[in-house]
């Protein structure tokens, strides 16, 4: 997929799970940097368990301060560093689409079992940080399980391609 498409694939599955949260009144929002349905709320600088996006309130009705400043060829760093929304909804695209391949999936569109299984690696992440004492080093084996559950949780999120039966 090229940019354009990852973008738009971004906004379907977004869509998608903001469509059935709101139907089935689940007190969720989307990130807006991956489309998942992560967050509690809304610019709380809530960390998302798929994409780490931090949520600082940007999105797409309010354009991307960032991507403006960069266009002219200024770079400013905010919680999220020099990434922009629109090059962290890429990268993470970019990201399913290799897993989905593995695979031979898809991203799992039952957003209740969605929201259970991010609720299931969040809890393995918090178990994890419960551990930890602020004085390992990024290579440690306490690091390298941390960004093994988020591998986990991205491939978890993919089901099997349906297939069209004759």
């Amino acid at each position: 997929m090229d940019d354009v498409e990852i973008i738009a694939a971004f906004r379907a599955r977004r869509a998608h799970y903001d469509t059935w949260l709101q139907a089935n009144d689940v007190p969720f929002c989307t990130c807006p940097g991956c489309g998942f349905p992560t967050l509690q709320e809304r610019c709380d600088f809530e960390i998302c368990a798929v994409c780490n996006w931090e949520d600082d309130g940007q999105d797409d009705n309010s354009g991307s301060i960032l991507d403006e400043l960069q266009a002219s060829g200024i770079r400013v760093s905010g919680p999220n560093g020099h990434l922009t929304l629109t090059e962290n909804r890429i990268n993470i695209g970019r990201k399913i689409e290799v897993h989905a391949d593995l695979m031979q999936g898809e991203v799992d569109t039952d957003t209740g079992r969605v929201i259970q299984k991010i609720a299931f690696y969040r809890q393995r992440k918090s178990d994890i940080a419960d551990r930890m004492t602020g004085d390992e080093h990024i290579h440690d084996h306490i690091w390298i399980e941390w960004k093994e559950v988020s591998k986990d949780l991205l491939m978890e999120l993919m089901v099997p391609r349906e297939t069209d039966s004759e």
